[in-house]
């Protein structure tokens, strides 16, 4: 686009205002990857470990894929590590948490927990969720299964029960155990896809605001939006990812999540998936790291705080929460 003639070569092009400052340079690149590989849920205590991120979302958002990307940022190539689906079904069956990794091999101190998608007129208790922000919800299903007459599918669906109820028992037997600190979720990510948000069902909408409300119940556990596939929704961002940041058609998006779900600007983060990509482009990885970056700092602060308040107990034998 010519930045200095406006349509037609009628006058002079306006840059519209920013929706947010990025720096696009390799340089920032590299300080971005540098604080997230950095990054400790707690100074000075060994016994945070890792800290937890809840992808929470529809069927089909890109809550895989945020898995993948962010893997492939720091794997230097273009990972499948969770199974990703762009149909009404969803792909991730189970809460399941995925250990990053920085290039050389090493653990970084975060994990992302990849939950099942909310499919179109499906109702799931936000119970559920509370037991996954609790960590009390490890490799469980988040509803029924269910089989479509098939003997694979059906075969599928008693293993499904099976397994659901010993991890059930399991659950039970040590109930009275206290949790594990590092098993706790600290930040929620909502996955929203941009392109489809005019027509997410009701259901979905109505699930979203219900975690909300659970989020203020749990001492205010920090809230992400990610808005995924924003380059599927403007074809000014399909031919330059840096126009994301400027965007009037991503900025239209981001209002209607602000108005219809109540988050902050400063809350929400347009960022794009690489399902076409080989390689990770640094636009890409710049999107995704300041998001990242932001989960974590918001979640140590609300470590720092639970701490505070003495919601969790640092010094108990087993680092308990209280």
């Amino acid at each position: 686009m010519n930045q200095n003639r406006g349509a037609g070569g009628r006058g002079p092009y306006h840059r519209p205002e920013l929706l947010r400052e990025i720096d696009w340079s390799e340089k920032n690149l590299q300080n971005l990857k540098r604080d997230v590989e950095m990054f400790v849920p707690l100074q000075g205590q060994n016994q945070f470990k890792r800290m937890n991120i809840l992808l929470l979302g529809q069927v089909g958002a890109g809550k895989s894929s945020i898995v993948n990307t962010i893997t492939s940022i720091f794997g230097d190539y273009a990972s499948h590590k969770a199974e990703s689906t762009s149909s009404d079904h969803s792909v991730t069956r189970v809460y399941r948490q995925y250990q990053i990794r920085s290039s050389t091999g090493t653990d970084l101190a975060f994990r992302l927990c990849d939950t099942k998608g909310i499919e179109d007129g499906e109702t799931i208790r936000t119970e559920e969720i509370q037991r996954m922000i609790g960590g009390e919800k490890l490799d469980m299903e988040t509803s029924e299964p269910s089989y479509d007459g098939s003997s694979r599918s059906k075969f599928q669906y008693w293993k499904d029960k099976l397994f659901g109820f010993a991890r059930w028992m399991r659950r039970w037997i040590f109930k009275a155990k206290a949790l594990d600190i590092n098993m706790r979720a600290y930040c929620v990510v909502y996955v929203i896809d941009a392109s489809t948000l005019h027509v997410i069902p009701e259901n979905v909408a109505n699930y979203f605001k219900d975690c909300r409300k659970l989020m203020k119940q749990n001492e205010g556990i920090p809230e992400i939006v990610l808005l995924t596939k924003a380059d599927d929704c403007s074809t000014e961002v399909e031919g330059d990812l840096k126009a994301i940041s400027y965007c009037p058609d991503i900025k239209t998006v981001v209002q209607k999540v602000m108005d219809k779900f109540g988050f902050h600007a400063n809350q929400i983060f347009p960022v794009v998936n690489i399902l076409k990509d080989v390689r990770v482009r640094t636009e890409t990885s710049i999107l995704f790291l300041m998001a990242l970056r932001q989960m974590l700092f918001e979640g140590r602060d609300h470590i720092r705080e639970l701490v505070d308040k003495k919601k969790i107990n640092i010094d108990a034998p087993g680092d308990h929460i209280v």
